[in-house]
């Protein structure tokens, strides 16, 4: 492709979106709705995985060493405990300790706390954390075979639902995303055709007198581009500032509930109104063209 021929490509694709201002008005509010539902959902999907994250990182198992283990045994297994591959992080508490987390559990234990005061029969122990909530089972299962430890307590079940509920969100979100991005496509799709449509017969007149196909395609594919780019940068720009509101007004109504962060979100949902937007305007345009190049 010559550079005049280029040139004349981008020019009538820029007169194309000034002749018909209103209709590229529309069809690019038409992307940015669209997008920004799409959008929107990717920043729940967001959410969700994060929590999920989150929640399979809390969860812990207790392990609990037998009486009268010596101090430095039980030190050395913590350092070996450190290096195991799926353990992320070792915590020990002594039976002092965990004497005063009960105390702050449950504070009106009076009569708890004078069994303990006579002869605490709590154990030393530790807190273990691992990288994923499903890789537990097989830390707590290492453990039980060390010759110092007396048990190993961990919720089966709370790790089996999270490890559950992770991967249904995962594949629900991926669902529903492929859905919203089908149904944004055809929206896009019927969008451009109705431009595309209102200048038919230029399009016949030109195959007419012998210009090929790409050459007839190529400025609404311009089009197309630009308009899929301009509606996921109204769609985007509108889901940054409402997360910003959202974010700064969960912070203050629910501190307890932790949101993904800015970064997170926009990233994410950038990837797919820019991205998706540019893209799925110049494949629009296509698909659109198909009916009136055949002559």
């Amino acid at each position: 492709m010559t550079r005049n021929s280029l040139g004349y490509l981008v020019r009538e694709a820029g007169r194309g979106l000034t002749r018909n201002v209103w209709m590229a008005v529309a069809s690019i509010s038409t992307v940015a709705i669209s997008l920004f539902v799409l959008a929107v959902f990717v920043a729940v999907s967001a959410n969700v995985n994060h929590v999920t994250t989150l929640l399979q990182n809390e969860v812990e198992l207790r392990v609990f060493v037998k009486p009268h283990t010596s101090r430095s045994v039980e030190m050395n297994l913590l350092k070996q405990a450190r290096n195991w591959p799926d353990v992320r992080k070792v915590e020990f508490f002594s039976k002092h300790e965990a004497a005063q987390q009960l105390k702050k559990e449950f504070p009106h234990q009076q009569a708890l706390f004078a069994v303990i005061a006579k002869s605490n029969p709590l154990f030393d122990g530790y807190d273990v954390y691992t990288g994923s909530a499903n890789e537990i089972p097989q830390v707590a299962q290492r453990f039980s075979k060390e010759p110092i430890i007396h048990n190993v307590v961990y919720e089966g079940n709370v790790v089996s639902r999270i490890t559950r509920l992770s991967h249904i969100v995962r594949w629900a979100g991926w669902i529903v995303e492929a859905l919203l991005a089908l149904a944004t496509m055809l929206i896009i799709v019927n969008t451009i055709r109705l431009a595309v449509f209102s200048r038919r017969r230029e399009i016949q007149v030109m195959r007419l007198v012998g210009a090929t196909n790409w050459f007839i395609r190529w400025p609404f594919v311009l089009e197309g581009l630009v308009i899929g780019f301009l509606g996921a940068g109204a769609a985007e720009a509108v889901v940054a500032a409402s997360y910003g509101w959202v974010s700064s007004a969960a912070a203050v109504s629910v501190p307890f509930w932790p949101l993904a962060g800015m970064h997170l979100v926009i990233v994410r949902t950038s990837l797919f109104t820019g991205i998706g937007g540019f893209m799925v305007g110049g494949v629009a345009s296509l698909i659109a063209l198909r009916r009136f190049l055949r002559v």
